[in-house]
């Protein structure tokens, strides 16, 4: 599995703003983030905002259209309930459930970018460096982007200053997961965000080890062949059969509810999911590449906002 799952090509950065007025956010901050980012980057880069991106000419050569709205192949996404392949980005909003922010605070924004994201790395840049200006939360008070770290295995790396405008783009790039096995009988996954696995159609209040390795193999196939350009050539089935010979030993999970409002559909729309501790035991050895990939890519749904975010314990 190592080897096929070395095909998955990304980075991760780390953003620091500086609140200029006084913010005022939610406790969970992923959809404050990843509003006002998608907003901002449409602005941006899109020259014909009044129409819809399915009857634009050049949506094949548009940077959000690729990165917002990346068809599924004909056929792929049939009886998943797809429109879109998943977003080749995650943000990770800061981690604090403080909701005001004093002038001169500083928030720390985690960014994951998969495959051909990366060679837009820039555009995300200025799109947060943009949202920042315009406002962000209650009030809209400003913010303004700092720096950006490029996160590797030895630290962080500082690739881009506001005041010099130059971009550093000698940056890590990972290839698959970073670690292996080495699990033992029994692991503990902590869901850090609320973790949204759909099961016969419906949202699961639990996570069993097959439903987490579909859905993390699911997520993984997509993320290569949409953005990295590759496929992934395992035997699913016989991967999530030998899942199913991993089982529950112990679960602290609960269900955390989430609300935001989606500016474009005009409505507003449940976001929950579970979250706390879950200990699996079994064979895990063979999995562990996956699991760990995971916790870097998330799984679930709205890994955008920063959903499905889990650690290994």
């Amino acid at each position: 599995m190592l080897e096929e799952l070395n095909k998955i090509r990304f980075a991760r950065f780390r953003m620091e703003l500086e609140a200029i007025d006084r913010l005022r956010l939610p406790p969970y901050k992923g959809s404050t983030f990843r509003g006002a980012f998608g907003n901002t980057f449409k602005r941006l880069v899109c020259v014909k905002r009044d129409l819809v991106c399915a009857s634009c000419l050049i949506q094949q050569q548009c940077v959000y259209y690729y990165v917002f709205e990346t068809p599924m192949d004909v056929g792929v996404g049939e009886g998943r309930g797809y429109t879109f392949a998943p977003h080749p980005f995650i943000i990770e909003p800061p981690e604090e459930i403080q909701e005001y922010y004093e002038p001169g605070s500083l928030l720390k924004v985690g960014l994951v970018l998969v495959g051909r994201s990366l060679n837009y790395l820039a555009h995300f840049i200025y799109a947060f460096d943009e949202m920042g200006n315009h406002g962000l939360g209650q009030g809209r008070g400003k913010a303004a982007l700092k720096r950006v770290f490029a996160v590797g295995r030895d630290g962080e790396k500082l690739i881009y200053t506001v005041g010099e405008r130059r971009l550093d783009n000698r940056y890590p790039i990972f290839e698959g997961p970073r670690g292996g096995g080495q699990a033992g009988q029994q692991i503990k996954l902590r869901l850090h965000t609320p973790t949204r696995l759909k099961e016969g159609g419906r949202l699961s209040d639990s996570v069993g080890f097959p439903l987490l390795v579909r859905r993390l193999l699911r997520r993984t196939s997509d993320l290569a062949r949409f953005h990295c350009q590759a496929e992934l050539t395992l035997d699913y089935h016989a991967w999530i059969a030998r899942s199913e010979q991993v089982a529950v030993a112990s679960s602290d999970l609960r269900w955390h509810d989430w609300e935001r409002y989606s500016h474009r559909q005009e409505t507003r729309m449940q976001m929950g999911g579970v979250v706390g501790e879950i200990c699996y035991q079994g064979d895990l050895e063979p999995f562990m590449p996956l699991l760990r990939l995971g916790e870097e890519l998330h799984v679930g749904k709205g890994t955008g906002f920063g959903l499905g975010r889990y650690e290994i314990l």
